[in-house]
């Protein structure tokens, strides 16, 4: 599975390429606080048990926090983020948000562990976790959602469609382990902590890949505070 470090390395990636001229250390210390905050459910599950990627996995908070930003920045008449950041703050959330989504959140959708993506108003772990291709003798195929065809039966019922989207159960019966918490119930001898770092060559790749681009647009693209002080120096 994606590991913290994998994770903050796609989210500054993806805050490189919203943040624009506001990118800079000090906003991608805000990206990556943020991606790294949701991987602390694996801390809470201690508390509230098999909630990790489900407390603040959940995609509630992402869609609360966009009305909010919204509505506070386009639809108020008075934006007090805006007022207080100005127009780097406003970059700077949606850059958050975006990161937490894409690299947060969807690194682990994809992970055939899965997310509890609507907790708590829907308890259900998801995984969108398999393959797509063409083939000259079946044609198109996908394991991304299970779609079945069921038998009816005699007595009329049981007949149908039926659609999996990758559910994994709830937290009652699904848990998804953690070094701070492996197993689900009281810890025994066997138990084994695992905090990984990365767990796959495309995640080291990535993590190689953000260090590189990030050095690179860091040196590329000068921020506004940088490009404004160019701007009054060349001025007569």
């Amino acid at each position: 599975m994606p590991s913290t470090v994998v994770h903050v390395a796609f989210g500054l990636l993806v805050a490189a390429a919203v943040l624009g001229p506001y990118f800079d250390r000090r906003s991608l210390a805000v990206v990556a606080a943020a991606v790294v905050v949701v991987d602390l459910d694996t801390v809470t599950s201690l508390l509230l048990e098999s909630t990790h990627r489900a407390l603040f996995h959940t995609l509630l908070i992402p869609l609360f926090a966009v009305v909010y930003l919204y509505a506070e920045t386009e639809l108020s008449e008075r934006s007090l983020l805006r007022e207080r950041y100005g127009d780097r703050g406003v970059r700077v959330a949606w850059a958050t948000i975006a990161a937490v989504v894409v690299s947060a959140i969807g690194l682990d959708l994809t992970n055939p562990a899965g997310v509890n993506l609507l907790y708590p108003l829907h308890d259900q772990f998801y995984t969108f976790d398999g393959a797509a291709n063409y083939s000259t003798r079946a044609g198109v195929q996908q394991s991304f959602v299970d779609v079945s065809t069921a038998t009816p039966e005699a007595s009329g019922g049981g007949g149908g469609t039926r659609i999996d989207p990758g559910s994994k159960g709830s937290t009652r019966d699904y848990h998804v382990g953690s070094g701070v918490n492996p197993d689900k119930g009281p810890e025994t001898r066997e138990t084994r902590r695992i905090f990984p770092l990365v767990f796959r060559g495309w995640q080291l790749h990535l993590v190689l890949a953000s260090v590189v681009g990030l050095a690179v647009r860091s040196r590329l693209s000068p921020g506004v505070e940088t490009a404004e002080t160019e701007a009054e120096e060349d001025s007569p």
